[in-house]
């Protein structure tokens, strides 16, 4: 890839992690309780992630501080400690927090999808360093986010009492 590809793959990406920031944003304004943190959370990952690709964009240099634990990051998992019946149900009942489920799923696969491409593309190791970091992150929140909605279909079936035929 050239140095112009690159710069243009990089704002790309910043935009997709915006668009995350919207979907879980409104997600949260829309939840409450554990809901409404989980949504939280997530916004804050994706700012991350976007000024983690701005500091990439400004400096050409990928700039992995000490003090932060990307490895620590990679780990990250839906089913925490405030995931349960409850918060899956919340979601399940909410049209609204469904479909944000979905669409940050979908944003996620086409983030795994789009960094891909670049990894295949480029010949810097430098941004393969970055682009591997990216598609790590975002195939975490993809599989979790996977996860999360098989739990909450079911839990939306037994709310609306469908059974099967």
């Amino acid at each position: 890839m050239q140095d112009a590809d690159i710069l243009a793959a990089i704002k790309a990406g910043m935009k997709g992690e915006l668009d995350s920031v919207t979907v879980y944003e409104d997600a949260a304004a829309a939840a409450t309780g554990e809901v409404k943190e989980f949504f939280a959370e997530r916004a804050e990952a994706e700012k991350r992630h976007f000024n983690y690709l701005l500091d990439y964009y400004r400096s050409k240099v990928v700039n992995l501080t000490p003090e932060r634990n990307v490895e620590a990051d990679l780990r990250g998992s839906w089913r925490s400690a405030i995931i349960g019946r409850e918060f899956l149900q919340q979601v399940a009942g909410s049209r609204h927090l469904m479909a944000a489920v979905a669409a940050a799923t979908h944003l996620e696969f086409d983030a795994v999808r789009l960094y891909r491409d670049w990894l295949a593309r480029t010949e810097s190791q430098e941004l393969r360093n970055l682009l591997s970091t990216l598609v790590e992150w975002e195939e975490r929140h993809y599989a979790d986010l996977l996860l999360m909605q098989e739990e909450i279909q079911e839990h939306f079936f037994d709310i609306n009492h469908f059974e099967p035929f």
